[in-house]
């Protein structure tokens, strides 16, 4: 390993640093914080969620880097609790997006920015699944969910994401017409790990993903190394992007064939303990 003060070693959330449980283990914290302290660990997070569902996941983890959230659609600096960059997608292609849904008798979510709270605007009728979704993210000051109960409309609030849950089956046929058409966005489709069947559906600006956020974190905070850790298929840019990255030993097959090195579970602090063995 280079010169730790010049290496940035960042990390996804679920089914990485979270275990099972959806938590960051009291021993996670424990070794992470030490290393901070100790040895100078320059430590950050890459995640699809928005800083809304991501912080409070990290515990008292003592994390002074800004967090990569939104999938890399935008940097969030917790300790001035503001976006420092954000990355949104055209109107005309989030307009052509909810065409599409529509064709499939789908409907997202629109994930828009005013200051530091994001504005979750759901087209038309809700799911009972995207309801449950709702449900288990209410109660923060940085983000609201807004039934619109109408069909698309633009805003003067940048669009950060095109988001959506169903079946994934249903999720990967949106995803296959989107792409089939060419539409100039970045589409994401992935499994949920937590319940079988299901899936998400995010869409995000072309230019858009964890990869070209880390590197400008990376950038202008004059690291000139970086260490990744990733599961799932949203991961895999940054990792091979990466100077070194680490999958966990749950991650997806083709996870653990880009990564440099597989490691032990998600449940059993398989990131801090590298981190710990390796710095």
């Amino acid at each position: 390993m280079t010169d730790i003060s010049k290496t940035l070693f960042i990390t996804d959330l679920d089914g990485t640093l979270l275990n099972s449980n959806c938590e960051v283990s009291q021993q996670s914290v424990l070794i992470i914080n030490d290393l901070i302290a100790r040895r100078g660990l320059n430590f950050s997070i890459a995640t699809a969620r928005s800083p809304a569902t991501a912080m409070p996941l990290l515990g008292s983890i003592d994390m002074h880097l800004p967090a990569v959230v939104l999938a890399g659609a935008a940097l969030w600096d917790e300790t001035k609790a503001t976006y420092t960059h954000t990355w949104a997608i055209d109107e005309s292609i989030i307009a052509d997006i909810c065409k599409i849904y529509e064709e499939h008798g789908a409907h997202p979510f629109i994930y828009r920015q005013s200051g530091a709270q994001i504005l979750a605007h759901h087209i038309n009728s809700i799911t009972q699944r995207e309801a449950d979704f709702m449900k288990s993210r209410t109660g923060t000051h940085y983000k609201e969910f807004i039934l619109d109960n109408k069909p698309y409309e633009p805003s003067s609030c940048p669009a950060l994401i095109v988001f959506s849950t169903d079946r994934y089956m249903v999720m990967e046929e949106i995803y296959n017409d989107i792409t089939a058409r060419h539409i100039d966005c970045h589409p994401i489709c992935y499994c949920d790990i937590y319940s079988p069947g299901y899936g998400y559906l995010e869409i995000y600006g072309s230019q858009v993903s964890k990869a070209a956020a880390i590197r400008t974190l990376a950038d202008e905070c004059g690291f000139e190394q970086i260490v990744a850790f990733g599961d799932n298929v949203n991961d895999m840019e940054m990792m091979e992007m990466a100077d070194y990255s680490v999958a966990p030993s749950n991650a997806l097959p083709m996870v653990k064939r880009v990564a440099d090195e597989v490691i032990g579970c998600n449940d059993d602090d398989c990131v801090a303990w590298w981190l710990a063995h390796n710095i």
